[in-house]
């Protein structure tokens, strides 16, 4: 199966935690290189920022990012419309990422809660 990593897959790698399940065929999403960045330069202790550096430096080079295109805006769009009609707020990284999945037929792995609110993205706990 196909899959895009959410951005909290690296950071389960990173504090250790059990990463089964993961597709044969993984992706990411520019957004999670941002959320990536954000990781290192907001770190207050220089072990943090050194782990948090490793872990983007090796998504980078392990990774093709897909770009947030016109395909992503316009799913990005819906899917956030869609939630907001049921009363739900998505957050907006996440939703870039679930869109990003929609556009380019993948499925969403992640290990946080946050993709509940978009009812019409494929989504992978673990």
């Amino acid at each position: 199966m196909r899959g895009l990593l959410d951005t909290s897959i690296f950071v389960a790698r990173e504090q250790g935690r059990s990463l089964g399940g993961l597709p044969d065929e993984a992706a990411i999403s520019v957004v999670t290189l941002a959320e990536l960045h954000i990781g290192v330069l907001v770190a207050d202790e220089p072990r943090i920022r050194a782990q948090r550096l490793r872990t983007l430096s090796e998504v980078e080079r392990d990774f093709d990012a897909y770009p947030v295109a016109e395909g992503v805006a316009r799913n990005f769009a819906e899917l956030v419309a869609d939630a907001r009609h049921k009363g739900r707020k998505p957050k907006i990284m996440d939703a870039l990422i679930a869109a990003t999945a929609v556009t380019h037929d993948l499925v969403v792995y992640t290990q946080d809660s946050d993709f509940d609110d978009l009812l019409e993205v494929r989504v992978v706990q673990i």
